[in-house]
């Protein structure tokens, strides 16, 4: 009720300093309205609220409605004083907050202008479409790191729009740090529901500090009598006190997975030595999966080493029995995912080099050991250095994919373009052979963004900065239309020809797509405008007209295009146009070339006129 008054008193204030003309039909307040209506239902008062309401956004002389919007403050400054708020205070959120959480948060400001603060304020405490966008845009501008704003966040959590709660579930609120956990405890149901379940969530991702007894004892609390989503949540915040080490060894042993879970995840934050035994006794035992899910965020170093020599020993277990597929290594590739340690990495390495140096590995399938080389491949990726790519390259010489899905994209980190394209492409000096199928696995994705009808071409200077210039004759030895398209730039004598009979060799619908791909090129690449004429128009006349297509609107978007570069050719864009339209069998597609025509004659005379 009180975020209602709030926003309420925003918007009078708005009309106080705007002018109370601007309330006929304010649509802002045509939404607060039957909130209101609906609060009157219970108390009379709020009742005469909506009516004002009502009669300010009405019809009527400027005289009346300032004396209206007047009438409406006055009353709402009453209610808002027998709620202990007086009206200096309403939008405030500063004061709303308590002083003892207040002293906690000092790098949080107060300086910032109610201006600023507004469209995210009216984002938080209303509903409709957009509201997302406003306060993703406030997120990434700081606009959270003002104190008034942290209430609004915290309330969002419970937000009709689950992107918005989210957002403050999974960014905001733990862009403040432990410092809020008390306040996001303060008020904590126990038996709530999914807003109260993402406090914890919260929690859990920033930490109780060990010495707040009041939060760790209000999460005890929930963790023994909570609801049933509530309980697990609130277990899994109590990893910061040492208190609760037996209760998690007992939650460990749960009969719900999601309680045991619950309690691993816990335990890995405890890292104490009966936590630590606890998580490699269920990692090692039946409860394997979920423990490794669970402690994947928050292995230490010392869990870490113990599951290292383990998985090693599993590596290089010779009696079929105890080891004969993937099932019995992934769940700790899993807990292992992030962890980087000298050990690991000497594993890896001698993986890398010598397969045959685990026996298990020569009694895995294919597709197995695919799994664990990856997570080797993995881990050298995330070490970003030339040598780490050379261990890659190696596995890839029996797992050629590793190659597009690891190698290059690395090597594109820690290589220049040139060297990127000596390693991989350069007939001479290359140091790996990659087939033409996998080259175009690699540089496809990474020259086109994905979209729902077409890929679209990503910008001419990104192109350009990232692609050494050999690769478009690359493109163009190898006949790659979509790679060349993308690789496009100028400089290059081969690049127009093999453009143009590209076009003429390829009329199909069958790669529309290509031609589409060619059309963000001529868009893109600063060509002389009779060259991306005459480019544009080739696009147009290649195509079998007579073929019915869903891409055909593509077709009409070239036509227009050619259509405004045609500034002293418009004579001939008319005449080549109305030469395929004399052949089109299809009404719909005529009239469409007919409207591109008409617009061209609509410009010349235009032009004419002009003179």
């Amino acid at each position: 009720m009180s975020m209602l008054l709030q926003e309420l008193y925003g918007e009078l204030r708005r009309l106080y300093i705007a002018g109370s003309d601007l309330a006929a039909d304010d649509f802002r307040l045509k939404k607060l309205e039957p909130k209101l209506s609906a609060l009157g239902e219970r108390a009379p008062v709020f009742k005469r609220i909506a009516e004002g309401i009502a009669a300010l956004i009405g019809r009527s002389e400027p005289s009346e409605r300032a004396a209206r919007l007047q009438d409406v403050s006055t009353l709402l400054n009453s209610v808002l004083a027998t709620q202990g708020q007086t009206a200096a205070d309403v939008g405030d959120e500063a004061k709303l907050f308590p002083a003892a959480f207040r002293d906690q948060l000092p790098d949080l400001a107060t300086n910032r202008s109610s201006r600023e603060l507004g469209e995210v304020r009216q984002a938080l405490s209303s509903s409709g479409s957009g509201r997302y966008e406003v306060v993703l845009s406030a997120y990434e501008r700081g606009l959270f790191d003002d104190l008034r704003i942290l209430p609004m966040a915290v309330h969002a959590l419970g937000d009709s729009y689950s992107e918005i709660a989210d957002l403050a579930a999974e960014k905001i609120l733990p862009s403040y740090g432990a410092a809020i956990a008390a306040y996001l405890l303060k008020d904590l149901d126990i038996q709530g529901g999914k807003e109260h379940e993402r406090r914890l969530q919260v929690v859990q991702k920033i930490g109780v500090n060990p010495a707040d007894r009041a939060s760790l004892d209000k999460l005890i609390s929930a963790a023994e009598e909570g609801g049933a989503k509530i309980a697990p949540a609130a277990i899994a915040c109590l990893g910061t006190d040492p208190e609760c080490e037996q209760r998690l060894l007992d939650w460990s042993r749960d009969s719900k997975k999601t309680v045991r879970e619950s309690a691993y995840f816990a335990l890995s934050v405890l890292d104490s030595e009966a936590a630590r035994s606890r998580l490699y006794e269920a990692l090692n035992g039946k409860d394997e999966w979920v423990a490794s899910e669970a402690v994947q965020s928050s292995i230490s170093q010392a869990l870490a080493e113990s599951l290292i020599k383990l998985y090693e020993e599993k590596l290089q277990d010779r009696a079929e029995k105890k080891v004969d597929s993937i099932k019995d290594l992934r769940p700790l590739l899993t807990a292992l995912g992030k962890v980087r340690h000298p050990e690991l990495e000497r594993l890896y390495v001698e993986m890398a080099q010598d397969l045959s140096a685990y026996p298990v590995l020569k009694r895995l399938e294919k597709r197995e050991i695919a799994w664990i080389t990856g997570a080797a491949a993995d881990y050298f990726v995330r070490s970003n250095t030339v040598e780490a790519l050379e261990h890659i390259e190696h596995m890839a010489k029996k797992t050629p994919t590793m190659l597009v899905d690891y190698a290059l994209p690395l090597a594109r980190r820690v290589l220049t373009p040139a060297e990127v394209y000596e390693r991989y492409a350069d007939p001479e000096s290359a140091k790996i052979r990659m087939s033409d199928d996998l080259l175009f696995m690699v540089l496809r994705p990474a020259l086109y963004s994905r979209t729902s009808v077409h890929d679209r071409r990503r910008p001419q200077a990104e192109i350009e900065a990232a692609w050494d210039p050999r690769w478009l004759d690359w493109a163009i030895d190898h006949d790659r239309l979509t790679l060349v398209a993308g690789l496009a730039r100028l400089g290059s004598d081969r690049l127009i020809p093999y453009l143009k009979q590209a076009i003429r060799n390829n009329a199909s619908p069958t790669i529309e797509n290509d031609r589409h791909n060619v059309l963000e090129a001529v868009q893109n690449v600063p060509f002389d405008e009779e060259t991306r004429f005459e480019l544009l128009m080739q696009l147009v006349e290649a195509r079998n007209w007579n073929r019915p297509s869903t891409l055909a609107y593509g077709e009409f978007a070239i036509a227009d295009e050619a259509s405004r570069v045609a500034f002293r050719r418009i004579d001939e864009a008319v005449r080549r146009i109305e030469a395929i339209m004399a052949g089109i069998e299809r009404t719909d597609y005529k009239r469409r070339l007919q409207e591109t025509v008409d617009k061209l004659r609509t410009r010349q005379a235009a032009a004419q006129a002009g003179e």
